[in-house]
């Protein structure tokens, strides 16, 4: 764990720093005291948030994204802009992550979404969901209100495996779904595995209907759930509405009537509308804070490490990234400490995947596995061929806003240092995400998708045929290592084998190179009640949010 303030947080924002070095069982790295675990875990650095009740029904938030969703089909697209727009807030999943005022933003305590409990077989082959009667479908056509069923698990399944979707190293153990009785869905795996609970509150795991599984209606262009919220309007790259579904499932919620999603790119533009109250929740960069305590001195702020990492990637199918020292060395030229520091409130270093979970390489493993040290980046490209460096294009998206392509100008310094003279391609964010799927790159610098699994990382990222392995990879005894952790029931031999790989990686694969969970500024108005999100791309929270009778929307 690091810090860039630490001396100005308050005990809340110091948990959530803490919760990102050494939360969620894993042998990450980092440090703290009774002090900070027994902090706040809301994360507030500044202000005060309302208090939570009774809630209030009505009214409207506003909301920002700073790049729109290319779909909303949630198995055509790995983007987090179209999981946003639809996980947890429309759609929903069987098992679903807790979230709440007491609960740590990073907890790996589940509850029922779709099912209600679940269970699996001693040998790990049979899971068997339990779910929810009497849960409807939102009242649209060609759905139009029907009860969901087990059906519309297997349909959902069955799609993932044969599009495939973006999920589909998530079932690709699943040898078939069982369901015969309506109420409970019969998950027959291929071989063992002890967390399909956790796979299956992935916010990638939307449940749809079988109607738009079979094309009866266009599945990227609306979205027809479960959840507390109707998609009703669509503007893209403007705006996306979303309506209170009076046929949910939980009595009561959602509180609110409305939630608009306007698409904002500009940090500046979305801080002025914040101000004069056209915004209820927003983020603040770290350029602009001081200047928004300068006109709002008691706005709720809270710190928050997501577990979406920033990285360097590079296309190993082209020279001279074919050449593991080469991306060795592109590793030690980049200062991830030095760019965390001038970036973020807090940050933690990352290996192959975020620290928080099992198996992952501790801070000193990190630093010694991933160290800053161009002198040495130097004699590695001397030893690959490239004693003078050489000339590269470097492919990045001002989608994600500037703090991304002031990144990728830091690393295009830092790569200059030994050499490599680094020019850099900014591509609107729809047409880089299509270029980095199809590989049409050498260097690559981006965000990476923040998974609450660690086996949605390693099957994702690294194996020859994983869903996301944008860089091919091609590593066979990796593959061998990764299947196998995911068939050991036992979780500390789990934990075991995922170090090794997380080890192996850092050694003899280096790519992509993973930086840093940073923190982000999270600011709400007044009015705003019971707002409690956790890292998921998923909107879930919002069946919980209220606001005032002073709230503008009402």
């Amino acid at each position: 764990m690091h810090s860039g303030r630490l001396a100005g947080l308050t005990a809340g924002a110091l948990a959530l720093t803490l919760l990102a070095a050494c939360g969620g069982g894993g042998s990450s790295g980092g440090g703290g005291s009774d002090e900070f675990e027994s902090a706040d875990v809301t994360g507030i650095i500044n202000g005060a948030l309302p208090t939570d009740g009774p809630p209030q029904s009505g009214g409207k938030i506003v909301i920002t994204d700073p790049s729109d969703a290319p779909t909303v089909d949630p198995h055509k697209a790995a983007s987090a802009y179209t999981h946003f727009g639809t996980s947890g807030i429309v759609y929903s999943t069987l098992v679903a992550y807790k979230y709440g005022k007491d609960i740590p933003y990073y907890s790996q305590e589940f509850t029922g979404d779709l099912a209600e409990t679940w269970d699996h077989t001693d040998d790990g082959l049979t899971w068997t969901f339990n779910l929810r009667k009497g849960v409807k479908w939102q009242n649209i056509a060609p759905v139009s209100g029907r009860e969901f069923t087990a059906a519309d698990v297997k349909c959902t399944v069955e799609r993932i495996q044969t599009l495939p979707g973006v999920q589909k190293n998530l079932m690709d153990i699943v040898a078939s779904v069982d369901a015969t009785d309506p109420y409970k869905a019969i998950f027959k795996l291929k071989s063992p595995y002890g967390a399909l609970d956790e796979t299956m509150a992935s916010f990638y795991m939307e449940i749809l209907p079988c109607e738009g599984t079979r094309g009866e209606f266009d599945l990227a262009q609306q979205a027809i759930g479960t959840g507390p919220f109707i998609l009703q309007s669509w503007e893209r790259k403007v705006k996306r509405t979303y309506v209170k579904n009076p046929d949910y499932y939980v009595a009561g919620k959602p509180y609110l009537d409305e939630i608009d999603v306007l698409i904002m790119s500009d940090p500046a533009a979305a801080l002025a509308s914040f101000r004069a109250g056209g915004l209820d929740v927003s983020n603040v960069s770290e350029t602009l804070y001081s200047s928004l305590l300068g006109s709002n001195p008691d706005v709720p702020v809270r710190v928050q490490e997501g577990l979406t990492l920033n990285g360097i990637f590079m296309n190993e199918s082209i020279k001279p990234f074919d050449d593991v020292r080469v991306r060795k060395a592109i590793s030690m030229a980049w200062d991830r400490a030095g760019m965390g520091d001038a970036n973020y409130t807090s940050f933690t270093l990352a290996g192959a995947y975020p620290g928080v979970m099992p198996g992952s390489l501790t801070d000193g493993e990190t630093k010694d596995l991933r160290a800053y040290d161009p002198t040495a980046a130097k004699k590695l490209l001397a030893e690959a061929g490239f004693p003078n460096g050489f000339d590269i294009e470097l492919t990045t998206t001002d989608g994600w806003g500037p703090t991304i392509t002031n990144q990728a100008q830091w690393v295009q310094q830092d790569l200059k240092d030994i050499g490599i003279n680094v020019t850099l391609k900014v591509l609107d964010y729809a047409t880089f995400y299509t270029t980095w799927q199809k590989k049409d790159y050498s260097l690559g610098y981006a965000l990476f998708t923040g998974f609450l699994t660690v086996n949605e990382w390693v099957q994702s990222f690294y194996p020859t045929a994983g869903p996301r392995n944008w860089f091919n990879i091609d590593d066979p005894k990796l593959n061998t290592m990764i299947k196998a952790q995911e068939s050991t029931i036992d979780p500390d031999d789990r934990a075991k084998k995922l170090h090794e790989i997380s080890t192996y990686i850092a050694e003899n694969v280096s790519n992509p190179v993973l930086g840093m969970q940073g923190s982000t500024l999270q600011i709400q108005q007044s009015w705003v009640h019971n707002m409690y999100p956790n890292p998921a791309y998923a909107r879930a929270w919002a069946a919980d949010v209220w606001v005032d009778a002073d709230s503008p929307s009402k």
